[in-house]
């Protein structure tokens, strides 16, 4: 713990030290900034009047170029060919004047979703008074009404145009319900009775009402007073308290108005505060940067010694040292010094106990291989064979020559992996033994790709499964059965599988399969599925397994998974 400790000190002393310069901070330099406070109004007033009217104009040039956007939009309308030929239609219409009005409202929509003004629109409507119309929609709903609603607003709004144009702007309400202020557009095809009704959302204002950052900024319809988003103030209209200036736009008789607060003492209590505050806290936050770079200086050596503990102690990096924490003469270097004893000294330490657990390991592999390494029995073997030859007993002779061949083949080598095909030979060799005993009771098959083959496996894995299906599966069963042996493969695992049709096993006896002294007792090797699944998880991991599945009455299957290993590598 003694990072921890170092850590306690170092940082009572920077605080200390932060304390003290900020103290002297205090007491000298905040009376300064009272001093200048009055000269800061006036600077800061003057100067957020003009840039606020510069936010406001731009706003309004945004605002004017998204209105030429719809005029744009309309003016299209009221001259583009399929339209106005489209316009000239009288209702009824036939099947093929339906087609052609299906296309110009195809095109309508292709040229609006184009448009500058598409973010804004809530729909757009051609429309003549011999019952012809089409529209597109976007943010609002259309209706089959809304083609009388139009003649009806046409009629009682007295909707004019100037002298040459053919697009009129008003600020009014949607066409359907639920009732909402819109920006609305007319426009009128010269050489057809007909029109075109674009609505569009007041969002399109938005760039005086939020994005110009300013507040007081309203519009104001002149003929009939109204203004947005909301009335004005009272307070506002008072002309020796607020100055008024106001914007033209595109709409005629509409024109945004800007509020800006003629008394400098109310602008002063306001900025001039705000611009002592934002002053007082960048001082603050120099000095501590000041102060911390002083702390951070006279107390390096310190910091990099615990900071090379904590990083020694969360990623235990032990045998790595940093020459930087012994620099110097003093008590912190002489801890380094003795820090980076210690991280050899770990080091090596874990290095050495790290060697124990191989050679335990080693050792335990070991012993487990000599219980299925009986090659001292060969040589008996091969003279039982070769007396049984001499006394003409031929199942003497055959039981031993494939016991002789199984042992050989097992004790011949040190390998602890060996080749799929060698495994499956000591099956192949254990079953002829067995097959005198059983006269054909039961039949081995085969299912292994020849791909397979090549892939290593630990020696003598499965003679033991095989054993089990015969011993606890066929022979129960007391009837003839086949035993398949399986290989398949992934991309990480090798499956090789044991499957017997004898009496297989419920849950409970699953249960206990690796429990030796219960159902594995007296088979040829004396090592059972236990031993199998103990040397795949010691040379293997827990990645690897051997496992069972069962139905009573029906099957056994033994599944052994390891990781793909092929000969060679």
């Amino acid at each position: 713990m003694l990072y921890m400790r170092q850590r306690k000190i170092l940082r009572t002393f920077k605080s200390k030290l932060t304390v003290a310069i900020l103290a002297c901070f205090f007491f000298v330099s905040i009376p300064s900034f009272f001093i200048i406070f009055s000269y800061m109004n006036s600077l800061v007033f003057a100067q957020n009047s003009r840039i606020n009217r510069q936010w406001v104009s731009a706003a309004v040039e945004d605002v004017n170029d998204s209105l030429s956007a719809v005029i744009d939009a309309v003016s299209w309308g009221c001259f583009n060919d399929s339209v106005l030929s489209s316009m000239k239609l009288t209702a009824p219409l036939s099947s093929s004047q339906t087609l052609s009005i299906l296309e110009t409202q195809k095109i309508a929509a292709a040229y609006m979703t184009a448009s500058p003004a598409w973010d804004d629109l809530n729909k757009i409507i051609f429309f003549n008074r011999e019952g012809v119309f089409f529209e597109y929609t976007k943010n609002r709903y259309g209706a089959l009404e809304d083609y009388e609603l139009l003649i009806d607003r046409m009629d009682n709004s007295g909707i004019s145009f100037s002298p040459g144009s053919y697009v009129a702007l008003s600020i009014g309400t949607t066409l359907n319900s639920p009732y909402e202020d819109a920006l609305l557009a007319y426009g009128r095809m010269d050489s057809a009775d007909a029109y075109i009704y674009a609505e569009l959302d007041m969002s399109i204002f938005d760039p005086v009402f939020t994005d110009a950052s300013v507040d007081n900024v309203y519009l104001r319809d002149l003929v009939t007073g109204k203004t947005y988003p909301s009335a004005i103030d009272e307070r506002m209209l008072d002309s020796s308290q607020y100055l008024e200036e106001s914007f033209s736009l595109l709409i005629p008789d509409v024109e945004v108005v800007y509020f800006e607060d003629r008394n400098p003492m109310t602008v002063s209590s306001v900025y001039g505060l705000s611009m002592f505050i934002i002053l007082l806290a960048g001082s603050t936050l120099l000095v501590l940067v000041v102060s911390f770079i002083t702390s951070k200086y006279l107390t390096r050596s310190t910091t990099r010694l615990v900071r090379y503990m904590k990083d020694l102690a969360e990623n235990e990096d032990y045998g790595s040292v940093d020459p930087s924490i012994e620099e110097g003469d003093d008590e912190i270097a002489n801890i380094g010094k003795s820090v980076n004893a210690m991280s050899l000294s770990i080091a090596h330490l874990l290095e050495s106990n790290e060697k124990l657990y191989d050679e335990k390991r080693e050792t335990e592999l070991s012993m487990l291989q000599m219980q299925v390494n009986p090659h001292f029995l060969y040589n008996t073997l091969e003279t039982i064979h070769y007396l049984a030859q001499l006394q003409k007993a031929d199942g003497i002779a055959s039981m031993s020559r494939g016991l002789s061949h199984l042992l050989k083949n097992i004790a011949k080598g040190n390998a602890e992996r060996i080749p799929l095909r060698d495994e499956i030979g000591l099956v192949k060799e254990y079953d002829e033994i067995q097959q005198v005993r059983y006269m054909g009771m039961y039949e081995i098959v085969y299912d292994i790709p020849d791909e397979l083959y090549d892939y290593k496996i630990q020696k003598f894995t499965l003679q033991p499964l095989v054993e089990n299906a015969i011993f606890h599966g066929i022979e129960p069963s007391g009837k003839c059965g086949t035993i398949t042996v399986s290989a398949r493969r992934d991309d990480t695992f090798l499956y090789v599988e044991v499957l017997d049709d004898g009496v297989g096993m419920n849950d409970e006896e699953i249960s206990h399969v690796f429990d030796e002294k219960v159902h594995f007792k007296g088979n040829m090797t004396g090592v059972g599925i236990r031993n199998i699944r103990e040397r795949i998880k010691l040379y293997y991991g827990d990645e690897c397994d051997l496992t069972y599945e069962s139905e009573k009455g029906v099957y056994t299957k033994a599944v052994v998974r390891i990781f793909l290993e092929k000969e060679g590598q």
